[in-house]
């Protein structure tokens, strides 16, 4: 077996440490995600036996806890990078506008996370009994919903009119 040494990983592609990056978090998924389902799922719960109280809960919370910092992490740290190296670079590359791009797309998503988050319901749901009535948590995920939402339709109509207006000359 090899011994990976730090000074390796520099001389190493990009490609190649984002997907060995992507097969540990998966792997790692993948067995907490096993051990949820397959050891200790049918435990009942204490206070109502009929529900489960799978024993690898905690495990699989503290997982999803975990990614979820890590990527708001990378996120910050990729945007104060990006900044940084911005300010040095040209505005225009290949005749295109990167750099109103880049801010017109960023401005965009804070607008539309903004106004979603505006225009959230607060009404209240019940959801297994249980009432959820808290306003500010409400209108944060409908924020987080319904922008995705609108992502998600910005980029389908996106590669749509691509692949139309696409004409390549060989």
């Amino acid at each position: 077996m090899k011994r990976l040494n730090i000074h390796q990983l520099r001389s190493w592609p990009a490609e190649k440490i984002s997907s060995r990056a992507l097969y540990l978090l998966v792997g790692i998924a993948l067995v907490i995600f096993v051990l949820f389902w397959l050891v200790g799922y049918d435990r009942p719960f204490e206070d109502d036996p009929n529900f489960n109280a799978p024993l690898f809960t905690n495990a699989l919370l503290l997982l999803m806890v975990l990614y979820l910092m890590l990527g708001i992490g990378f996120s910050v740290w990729s945007v104060v990078s990006l900044l940084k190296k911005r300010g040095k670079t040209e505005a225009v590359e290949n005749g295109i506008p990167v750099k109103k791009i880049g801010y017109l797309v960023a401005g965009s998503v804070v607008v539309l996370l903004l106004l979603t988050f505006a225009l959230g319901s607060t009404a209240p749901m019940k959801i297994n009994g249980a009432t959820y009535a808290s306003g500010f948590w409400l209108r944060t995920s409908d924020m987080f919903i319904v922008t995705s939402l609108v992502m998600m339709l910005i980029a389908v109509a996106a590669v749509i009119y691509g692949a139309t207006k696409y004409n390549r000359k060989l």
